[in-house]
């Protein structure tokens, strides 16, 4: 394909008072975006990359050149808002640079289970932290594959335990970056962060002082901690997965399962807890005989997911659904209330969940509820294969574009892009210039 004109591309990412900008970092397989409103306000969504699917930027490099953008924007190293949508390494990893330790913000949005002073969101991971504890203890008698095994371990690790004894970046953790989201950056307006939602109105509608002009709608992550562990569609075919599962028993050709040995890390792990109660040890014996330990512990891992934030930001005429990595409890929720389907009926703008994996887009909201002519970003990264293990997911994409959605890839090619999107120096970003 040619090449766009120099000028055609000049002209396209161009801003005014009537548009606005979305920058899609390439982090491979993970999140960072920034978003500059027309009246140069920044809005900082995640920033984070897979020890196993890294980018174009390290941790300092991409903290770095967050900051020149936005010194770019607005003239000062000062973000107005960053939102961490949930505790996984690929949407917060790089808040453990140093880089941030000058950057001022006006405010830090995380999920209300991310409130140390919340009872509920300490009882809900207590009770992970001890589930996770007695399932690596007990994976020994599951009589798993050592693949299995491995990839057990990385998804205990991944879940924010540490019961697996993983730690491929050192001092670098997610503990660490929750740390700098709750009490670091040089200075900020808002002292302690907006956990949200911050009551029980649903979906709950919010003003910040430091966006003016800005509606922000909160459509997730539930306030009930039971829909949060609700991870299986109620609903047959309600995931692109289950498509694809179909038309793979058709065409009698294997689907990988997400997340398996290219994402892993590769580490030894060392010896199982001793202080569990015996009583647990034979509890979790009987689930392998009558369970599959690698769904519990995948389950374990995607629980997480479910308490991501899920945002409608309304600026102007622009409507961004900013949905993280929310899997179905939320979104069930959410497809159930009349009031947040109506506000996602105006989306102008989609950030795709989970990197275009299966269980984060339901069918109904791309079938039944999204208008054709929105535009959308995949932050995500080829692997081994065609498909990383299939994300994004093939059926994901073929229903994107059979729906209207104009959808773009971190990993695209400026001579690929459509209308609307400009490609950054050496494909290291790529941004959405949009009517607002």
């Amino acid at each position: 394909m040619t090449k766009k004109p120099e000028k055609v591309v000049k002209k396209k990412a161009a801003m005014n008072k009537t548009t606005m900008r979305i920058r899609m970092y390439q982090v491979g397989f993970g999140d960072c975006f920034l978003i500059s409103t027309p009246d140069n306000k920044t809005i900082l969504v995640d920033c984070g990359f897979h020890s196993q699917g890294k980018g174009a930027f390290s941790g300092d490099e991409i903290a770095k050149q967050v900051i020149s953008d936005v010194v770019a924007t607005s003239g000062k190293a000062r973000i107005d808002v960053v939102v961490a949508t949930h505790r996984h390494q690929d949407h917060v990893y790089a808040f453990n640079s140093k880089e941030w330790d000058d950057v001022a913000v006006g405010e830090v949005w995380m999920p209300w289970v991310e409130n140390p002073k919340n009872v509920a969101a300490r009882k809900l991971w207590k009770k992970q932290r001890e589930f996770a504890q007695q399932l690596h203890a007990a994976l020994p008698s599951f009589g798993l594959t050592e693949s299995d095994k491995e990839e057990a371990e990385f998804l205990l690790w991944n879940a924010g335990v540490n019961a697996a004894g993983h730690e491929p970046f050192g001092a670098w953790s997610n503990s660490g970056a929750l740390d700098r989201l709750i009490d670091g950056f040089a200075a900020r307006d808002r002292a302690k962060p907006r956990y949200l939602p911050e009551g029980d109105e649903f979906p709950e509608t919010f003003d910040s002082e430091a966006l003016p002009g800005v509606r922000t709608h909160v459509l997730g992550p539930p306030r009930d901690p039971d829909l949060i562990a609700k991870l299986d569609p109620e609903a047959d075919g309600e995931t692109y997965r289950a498509l694809a599962l179909r038309m793979a028993e058709q065409t009698q050709t294997p689907i990988a399962a997400p997340f398996g040995l290219p994402w892993q890390v590769s580490s030894t792990a060392p010896s199982a807890p001793s202080s569990l109660p015996p009583d647990h040890l034979a509890r979790l014996k009987d689930l392998a005989r009558t369970a599959d330990p690698m769904f519990a512990a995948r389950a374990l891992d995607d629980m997480i997911n479910s308490t991501s934030l899920v945002l409608i930001m309304q600026i102007g005429k622009a409507r961004l659904l900013l949905p993280g990595d929310a899997e179905w409890g939320t979104w069930k929720l959410i497809l159930e209330d009349t009031r947040a389907v109506s506000l996602l009926k105006g989306t102008t703008f989609l950030k795709v969940g989970h990197h275009g994996s299966h269980n984060a887009t339901p069918k109904t909201l791309l079938e039944s509820v999204l208008k054709e002519g929105v535009h959308a970003m995949i932050s995500t990264q080829e692997g081994e294969g065609n498909y990383r293990n299939n994300i994004p997911l093939p059926a994901l994409l073929d229903a994107l574009s059979e729906h209207g959605v104009s959808a773009v890839r971190s990993d695209t090619p400026d001579d690929e892009l459509p209308d609307h999107f400009v490609a950054g120096p050496d494909g290291r970003w790529i941004d959405a210039i949009l009517p607002c």
